[in-house]
């Protein structure tokens, strides 16, 4: 059996508001040569019975039970299921344009390329009669916009959120540098290493400025709102940290980039806590001790800017975990 152009994986839980509008999206596509796979992770709400009405009326749809609430463990068995040459992942409480697949697949020169990008849109839509959309900004590709990249050329790249839904993969290129997803309970910001690992194995990386995939930031329900321990993000930069030094990688602007998002993430704990560490956990404390002891002290006194620098050395003492 020939292999589809593209497998997209979509991990449900609970998203029958917005599961319609998201699978009607890629039902859709304009590229029709597409595999769906559907993993849900017991639903209860409803989610479940609609993926079953549309896997009756589609056979590209493939529906499959996952027995953890666990968005890395689901996407983990949509990739071991794939058939496809490139793997897109598109999260069901949002929805894509009906060009993404195709226009993204026609910039893979023959499916060599690693990794292949779009712009997206924020999309809010608590007042449904002004949903607002507005195109992320946060990267910058005038000279590299459509051709062919890899992140130490365009260490940019990392800027951001890390939108890995807003791209497809080269399935053979995951398999070779053996890369899958964390299966880290909930949504468990498992796109940030995965996000940092793909970047740095790619041999080669397209993206387009052109935004086709909508990024609801108004689900009340989502991971990225509901997420209660501030330990998860401290984890997550653990957890880069980990895929850097597995490759050894060295690379000082992507370094500092790193950097940027980690301070930047224990700037928010601060101000979701009023930038009063009084009121961290113990335990989210030491997450944050543990972070910056792994960051190198010069890079911070070259490089960050200095609120960071102020974090830093505010924050790296073993005192800091007596407060």
């Amino acid at each position: 059996m020939e292999k589809p152009k593209i497998s997209v994986i979509m991990p449900s839980l609970n998203v029958k508001p917005y599961i319609k509008e998201c699978i009607e999206s890629v039902i859709n596509q304009t590229l029709t040569d597409i595999e769906i796979l559907c993993v849900d992770s017991g639903s209860e709400d409803g989610t479940f019975e609609v993926l079953e009405y549309y896997n009756n009326q589609d056979n590209r749809i493939t529906l499959i039970k996952s027995d953890e609430q666990s968005y890395g463990k689901q996407v983990n068995i949509g990739l071991s299921k794939a058939r496809g040459k490139y793997i897109s992942i598109v999260e069901t409480d949002d929805y894509i344009d009906k060009t993404m697949l195709e226009s993204l697949y026609n910039l893979s020169e023959n499916s060599t390329v690693d990794i292949i990008k779009s712009n997206f849109y924020h999309f809010d839509d608590s007042d449904k009669n002004n949903p607002i959309f507005k195109a992320d900004e946060n990267k910058d590709f005038t000279n590299y916009n459509g051709a062919k990249f890899t992140i130490e050329e365009q260490p940019q790249f990392l800027n951001g959120h890390p939108s890995i839904w807003a791209g497809i993969y080269r399935r053979e290129f995951l398999n070779k540098n053996h890369i899958t997803f964390l299966e880290e309970p909930a949504g468990g910001w498992v796109d940030n290493p995965f996000f940092y690992q793909t970047a740095i194995c790619a041999k080669s990386i397209k993206y387009t400025d052109i935004p086709f995939y909508y990024y609801r930031v108004s689900n009340p329900n989502s991971s990225s709102n509901t997420f209660t321990s501030f330990t998860l993000p401290m984890k997550r930069v653990l957890d880069i940290f980990d895929v850097l030094e597995e490759y050894n990688y060295d690379n000082d602007d992507v370094i500092i980039l790193f950097y940027n998002r980690l301070f930047r993430y224990i700037e928010i704990i601060l101000e979701n806590n009023e930038m009063d560490v009084n009121k961290l956990t113990d335990e989210e404390k030491e997450y944050i001790y543990k972070v910056l002891q792994k960051v190198d002290e010069k890079i911070v006194s070259r490089n960050m800017i200095p609120n960071f620098q102020k974090i830093y050395y505010k924050y790296r003492s073993p005192l800091f975990l007596k407060r």
